[in-house]
């Protein structure tokens, strides 16, 4: 199958409604102010002329270093799509595009649980960093308390 990789730079609501619905988000409600952002990235999968898949990612800056690290921060390809190689074509894009902005590292979270990812983020070079990791989340009642 044909598949093209298309980085989307402007606020289109009804796409962001059919991608976020495709990929099971019922309660999402696309923001066009992630797209005022040079550094926020959306990449979108085409297949044979149909939406076959997505990832966001954010260019990050640190206080510590002069390179930017990519934080994919999530990755959907459709059902249908899937065991093409589409995930890993927008990985490929996603990495030439850190290179553009020096990126000297980039990273994604996932759980351990989730074969699928463990094995698409290897396949793709991928490394496990630690195997102690944790990830907290502060959710709207965490950040109204101050505690």
């Amino acid at each position: 199958m044909n598949t093209h990789i298309e980085r989307v730079r402007q606020f289109d609501k009804n796409t962001l409604d059919h991608l976020f619905k495709r990929a099971g988000e019922k309660d999402a409600d696309p923001s066009s102010d992630f797209f005022e952002d040079e550094k926020n990235i959306l990449l979108v999968s085409h297949t044979e002329d149909r939406l076959s898949g997505f990832l966001w990612a954010y260019v990050l800056q640190s206080p510590h270093s002069p390179y930017p690290k990519m934080f994919l921060y999530s990755i959907d390809v459709f059902v249908e799509f899937r065991r093409q190689g589409i995930a890993s074509q927008l990985i490929r894009e996603l990495k030439k595009i850190a290179q553009t902005y020096k990126c000297r590292e980039m990273f994604v979270p996932t759980q351990k649980s989730n074969e699928a990812a463990m094995g698409l983020y290897r396949k793709t070079l991928g490394k496990i960093k630690n195997d102690d990791d944790v990830s907290f989340i502060y959710d709207k009642d965490a950040l109204e308390r101050l505690a």
